[in-house]
């Protein structure tokens, strides 16, 4: 009896995730983090269906690990599999009885979500990597000759000017100027991206180039009908930021907001300060800045390419916006989070150390 009871106390207090489950699918046994993980009792778990349990499905799963188990040459089987939204890394174990047949499955999952996410962070850090030395390089080899096409258009426009300001020719060569001056843009904002400008960090308050920012497109919020309402934290203390750059983040981000209610609506944006355990490291003190709208949000298959540089679903933008936010956020040893839901909205969120 004291056997069993020390066993029975082993099990639930294991932290990793553990069940037994029987050859037809039937759950035996559940330990606590099992429980916490579903939300639901042991008494809701054992005697029915993993996947009734699990998937809340009437059939087993098509790629059921169960099955494959119990074939020669598959005797352990590890696979990462979803529940709500969180990802857990399970290993499965066939259980024999005294003549050597497989009578159950015991499974042991660890919650890998924290590690997913550290590694598809990598991933993009090495794309924007490439892409930013990429870019310095173009940028190189378009600017001069861009700036002699400016130039010979600028005294073309010149000699046609005398002679008249109307004609198609003049207007022409306008247009002409108009497209060198996009693209000499667009290579500016290559450049930041690929090698951004010299930063000139100083103790700044958050709430400064957000301000400013919301300043200087006064005039567009209001035609478009968009209202703004701010939820600052007067006790935010204040941080190493270069606010210029800073202003540069919160202009790209308000204008996607802007592009995703055409017919107008709110956005929300909220500071304060928080504790936060990300990308493994332990909690530390950051400066929080969430910016939310109430517009078209973004389609699930899209938000993994957000952040990558042309990645753009609107024709007025160069998809270098995000790309430019996320290495400023990176080199203010700062952390970007995009939460968003079509028809709904996009909530972005911006973490800044304290220290």
């Amino acid at each position: 009896m004291e056997y069993k009871s020390r066993f029975k106390s082993i099990f639930h207090g294991v932290v990793d995730i553990v069940s037994l489950i029987d050859t037809d699918y039937n759950i035996l046994l559940v330990n606590d983090a099992y429980e916490k993980l579903l939300k639901k009792s042991a008494q809701e778990c054992i005697g029915h269906k993993c996947y009734k349990i699990i998937r809340n499905r009437e059939i087993p799963c098509e790629d059921c690990p169960i099955l494959k188990i119990q074939q020669p040459g598959h005797q352990t089987k590890k696979s990462v599999i979803s529940v709500g939204g969180d990802h857990i890394s399970i290993t499965r174990h066939p259980v024999y009885d005294d003549n050597g047949e497989i009578v159950g499955i015991f499974e042991i999952g660890r919650m890998v979500t924290r590690e997913l996410k550290m590694e598809q962070e990598l991933q993009h850090q090495g794309r924007l990597k490439i892409m930013g030395e990429l870019a310095a390089s173009i940028v190189h080899e378009i600017k001069n000759p861009l700036a002699g096409i400016g130039l010979m258009s600028i005294s073309i426009m010149e000699r046609l000017q005398k002679k008249d300001m109307k004609d198609n020719l003049y207007r022409d060569m306008e247009g002409i100027l108009h497209e060198v001056q996009r693209l000499e843009k667009l290579l500016e904002n290559l450049m930041d991206f690929g090698k951004p400008k010299l930063f000139l960090t100083t103790m700044e308050d958050i709430h400064k180039p957000i301000n400013q920012t919301l300043k200087l497109l006064n005039k567009k919020l209001k035609s478009a009908r968009i209202k703004i309402q701010k939820a600052f934290n007067p006790k935010i203390p204040k941080i190493m930021i270069d606010a210029s750059k800073m202003q540069q983040v919160f202009l790209n981000i308000l204008l996607n907001a802007l592009d995703a209610m055409p017919e107008g609506g709110e956005i929300r944006i909220h500071t304060d300060t928080c504790k936060e355990k990300i990308m493994g490291d332990p909690p530390g003190d950051w400066v929080q800045v969430a910016i939310q709208d109430n517009g078209m949000g973004i389609k699930e298959e899209y938000m993994p390419y957000i952040f990558d540089p042309f990645y753009s679903k609107s024709t007025r933008r160069t998809g270098l916006g995000l790309s430019i936010v996320s290495r400023i956020i990176e080199l203010h040893n700062g952390l970007i989070r995009i939460e968003s839901q079509e028809g709904k909205g996009t909530t972005v969120k911006i973490y800044l150390p304290c220290a």
